[in-house]
């Protein structure tokens, strides 16, 4: 298998990966709905985007089932287990043009609900019995927004925060300096809780901005095939030069390494991390070329292996969803080679014919001469993981290339098999 029949192959499968990611667009988790009439049905709805979950629910009670998707008139209420809550638009007084699920980001005296409409980010605040939308950017009279009305940034929604928390008078400096976001609206109304309901405590479903940063380890091993490319051939170079008429055939390499893995849980669980993984490679690699001319024969002999230490990072993006048992995933980044050690002989011959014992014969050692100590590669790859328990099993496939020994460039194409622990 030469260099370019390997590089469609690694295209291939990354299209294949592309097209099961657009495929792939659905994620169920555990939750559970509340049906008009107060009952409580547990099972598994789909997590969208914010614009997405303010639409409609996404439901199913078991993995096996057909899903349903209720809209804000069929249900009162849906929440992933330990994570966002949303609640009907019906729910709450206020007037809207076509119901929408809203995100309640947090109760207390004065809650606040949250919704994405398109690409504006809505914020509603409710005391009591009054309800309003804050007025940062949007006309706050028509939902969905008439994208004819929106005005530059505003700074009203201060006004109305204050109107709201008109009797602790102490927070107007800070209502002053909140902006219009989730994290700066949860810290004022906490607040507000502390001074105006000291006894009771708020009850939070915040927005969080990441997760818990996770560290996992592995082990992996790899095998799989290796090209080595020639200069060009110039016919001033030496016939003892080992870089004339190399013609290197696809060789067999194989590595043994570990794996720390840093899960970043900032948007989806588990759907992206960072991979740092040193392997300890080997690949030995031959050439043998023979060129007649003027009633001789030349030839040029190489063999030659490499003892490298793979140092790739790499950033890995997951199609996680937590009830899929195998997870397909696509990864890309870069690496160091360090070449631990080199191994090989130059041969070069000039003869008549094979009985010739007269001929010019030349050799050297390649074993200590390492030419570029540390050379640098672009690594990308896909792959499965496999679920076991709260372990995974891994399945997948790289592609690495840049600058190789002996003035020419290395492609590899690896399967690897590893474990995380």
């Amino acid at each position: 298998m030469n260099i370019l029949k390997t590089k469609r192959i690694f295209f291939v499968v990354l299209t294949i990966f592309f097209v099961l990611g657009i495929k792939a667009q659905t994620d169920f988790r555990p939750g559970y709905i509340i049906t008009l009439q107060g009952d409580t049905i547990k099972g598994l709805i789909n997590y969208g985007g914010d614009a997405t979950n303010a639409k409609g629910c996404t439901f199913k009670k078991e993995d096996n089932q057909n899903k349903v998707i209720y809209t804000p008139d069929q249900i009162s209420s849906y929440r992933f287990i330990d994570g966002k809550y949303y609640v009907s638009s019906n729910s709450i007084k206020y007037k809207f043009q076509t119901p929408v699920f809203l995100e309640y980001v947090i109760k207390a005296a004065v809650s606040i609900y949250y919704c994405k409409d398109g690409e504006n980010e809505r914020y509603f605040t409710a005391r009591d019995t009054l309800v309003m939308e804050l007025d940062h950017y949007v006309d706050v009279d028509n939902f969905p927004k008439d994208d004819s009305k929106i005005s530059k940034p505003s700074q009203k929604y201060k006004g109305q925060l204050k109107y709201l928390m008109i009797d602790q008078p102490s927070l107007f400096e800070k209502t002053n300096g909140t902006d219009c976001n989730a994290k700066s609206l949860i810290s004022l109304t906490k607040e507000y809780q502390k001074l105006s309901c000291p006894s009771q405590e708020c009850l939070l479903y915040e927005k969080k901005t990441y997760k818990d940063v996770k560290f996992k380890f592995g082990v992996f091993g790899s095998t799989g095939l290796s090209n080595l490319s020639s200069p060009p051939y110039a016919a001033g170079v030496s016939d003892y030069s080992v870089v004339k008429y190399l013609d290197f055939h696809t060789s067999l390499t194989y590595e043994i390494g570990a794996s720390l893995n840093l899960y970043l849980n900032f948007i989806g669980e588990n759907k992206y991390s960072v991979q740092l993984s040193p392997a300890l490679n080997h690949v030995d690699y031959k050439s043998y070329m023979e060129y007649p001319l003027n009633s001789l024969i030349y030839s040029y002999k190489t063999n030659i292996g490499f003892t490298t230490l793979k140092i790739p990072m790499v950033f890995k993006y997951s199609l996680y969803s937590s009830t899929w048992p195998v997870i397909p995933f696509a990864r890309f980044g870069m690496g160091f080679a360090i070449y631990l050690k080199q191994k090989g002989l130059y041969e070069y011959r000039s003869y008549a014919d094979v009985n010739d014992n007269h001929g010019t014969y030349y050799s050297e050692s390649l074993t200590t001469n390492i030419s570029k100590p540390t050379c640098a590669y672009f690594i990308a790859g896909v792959g499965v993981d496999v679920k076991s328990g709260k372990k995974f099993v891994t399945v997948g496939a790289n592609f690495e290339y840049g600058n190789g020994q002996l003035e020419g460039y290395r492609f590899d194409a690896l399967l690897q098999i590893g474990y995380q622990f």
